[in-house]
């Protein structure tokens, strides 16, 4: 930061010095030494005014006139002797000019003469402010450049790719990119470690977790009620391994969705007819004809299925599945009357592991991984998922999936 306040100020303030020594310079090689020809003309103009007799003067010279004394301005000698041959001197005094005339011995004061110096300070003021357009311009478009740079970088390393944020050395925001690639590289890192013990500790749980059941199976020793609990407890075990290995491999950016139309009606079609066995409320479709959409088959079709599970587990009697055009989105709403979730809490249900109900009782609370899951997929659509109140009481969940 310090940096790029010092190269801002020492830019800003030696353009302005440098560009205000330039235009007055300029102003002065304009102006020059010798008084405009205009100034010259009016002189000669006076002169001969001045020969008429002195009761005259007043209605032609038109300007006010005095007796001075000689004195009165140290002149130089051939000053002096211009004036004895009847010629007016001007004397420039700000934006003023007055006439010294000698007649009969007597010094006259002509003026003062106001003179309009506007127009060419005009000139020289929007000179000064272009040439300052030009430079701040000269300055700004290298940052812009290098800004943009970055941008792209922060774009690129958003979709999971390396960010590549080697500006030149000579940038004054080389800093900032070097220090950003340095914590995206860290990141990338730290990502790629979690998908890995993920994946390694998922699965190396399913061996062992397959030996048990197995070995439950087989067992004959044990009372069947016993039994049937560790079986129970072992199929929890194998059905979390397998969300956590499904979300570990959503959470890669090398996922390669399987885009293609879609028929939506059809799709939701199907996994309600799937879920339909289940226990809990029956699912009430309320669908168009047909709603085309571009999307992953199989991984939309999870994303629903996990809403509609999480439906069946907390709603009481009802379950209202529609599909509107919203917008450019396709938006597929899942309503129950459930017991709803709290505006505070709907944030936290999309995290990983995050249950409302706590309790160890997979029934009722599952693993946390459904809803986490559902917004993923629906990332990787370049979709939303919203949480409101649902019309029956309950909750109700929007899936946004862009038509095209």
């Amino acid at each position: 930061m310090h940096r790029l306040f010092l190269h801002f100020y020492l830019f800003l303030f030696l353009v302005l010095l440098g560009l205000g020594w330039a235009v007055d310079q300029l102003w002065q090689y304009a102006q020059g030494d010798q008084p405009p020809a205009l100034i010259d003309t009016l002189a000669e103009q006076l002169a001969l005014v001045m020969r008429l007799p002195e009761a005259q003067w007043a209605s032609h010279l038109g300007l006010p006139y005095q007796a001075v004394a000689a004195d009165s301005v140290s002149w130089q000698s051939a000053e002096w002797q211009l004036l004895q041959q009847n010629h007016l001197l001007p004397l420039f005094q700000d934006n003023s000019v007055f006439f010294y005339g000698l007649r009969d011995e007597q010094l006259w004061l002509i003026g003062p003469l106001a003179l309009n110096e506007r127009e060419g300070f005009d000139w020289f003021s929007i000179l000064f402010f272009g040439l300052l357009a030009v430079a701040v311009a000269l300055w700004l478009w290298p940052v812009a450049r290098d800004i943009r740079f970055l941008q792209q970088g922060l774009q690129r390393f958003g979709k999971g790719q390396p960010a590549e944020l080697q500006l030149p050395a000579r940038s004054f925001i080389a800093p900032i990119a070097d220090s950003f690639q340095q914590m995206s590289q860290q990141i990338i890192s730290l990502l790629e470690l979690q998908r890995e013990m993920t994946h390694a500790v998922s699965h190396e749980l399913r061996t062992p977790i397959a030996r048990l059941k197995f070995a439950l199976e087989m067992a004959v020793q044990l009372p069947e009620q016993d039994k049937q609990l560790m079986l129970q407890d072992v199929r929890e075990l194998q059905q979390l391994v397998d969300e956590m290995l499904d979300y570990a491999k959503l959470q890669s950016h090398q996922l390669n969705l399987k885009m293609q139309q879609v028929d939506l009606t059809e799709l939701i079609h199907n996994v309600a007819e799937k879920l339909a066995p289940l226990p809990g409320a029956s699912i009430e479709l309320q669908l168009p004809v047909n709603a085309m959409c571009y999307c992953d088959a199989h991984y939309l079709e999870r994303a629903l299925q996990n809403l509609l599970v999480n439906a069946k587990r907390y709603a009481r009697q009802r379950i209202v599945v529609d599909v509107k055009a919203h917008q450019g989105y396709w938006q597929i709403s899942v309503n129950d009357d459930g017991p709803g979730i709290a505006p505070e809490r709907r944030a936290e249900v999309l995290k990983p592991f995050h249950r409302l109900e706590q309790s160890r009782n997979r029934e009722e609370g599952g693993f946390g991984l459904g809803l986490a899951i559902v917004q993923r997929i629906v990332q990787w659509h370049q979709g939303k998922l919203l949480i409101s109140d649902s019309p029956f009481g309950g909750a109700s969940f929007q899936l946004l999936l862009p038509v095209s």
